[in-house]
């Protein structure tokens, strides 16, 4: 399979956006992830909406307000196998 550099550009350029693809092994709200990775939460919360926006992860309960679980889609499991995070 080809690697896609521009995503590995992607998450190469931000620091936050590896720690969060990197933590998002199981799915988690954002408040565990900003715990486990020693970051803010609205380090977290950014990197979160670029990940989205990548297809990388997404939200397995886009409506509820609180405790919004996020996970990685296919696409993102692929892409961290093929980088060192």
């Amino acid at each position: 399979m080809k690697k896609d550099y521009s995503l590995i550009s992607f998450i190469q350029r931000a620091k936050r956006r590896k720690i969060v693809l990197n933590c998002l092994k199981k799915a988690k709200i954002p408040k565990e992830i900003a715990t486990e990775c020693k970051i803010s939460i609205s380090n977290v919360s950014n990197a979160l909406a670029e990940l989205v926006k990548a297809d990388l992860v997404f939200c397995n309960n886009p409506k509820d307000h609180y405790f919004r679980y996020y996970e990685l889609t296919p696409k993102g499991k692929s892409l961290l196998k093929k980088i060192s995070v």
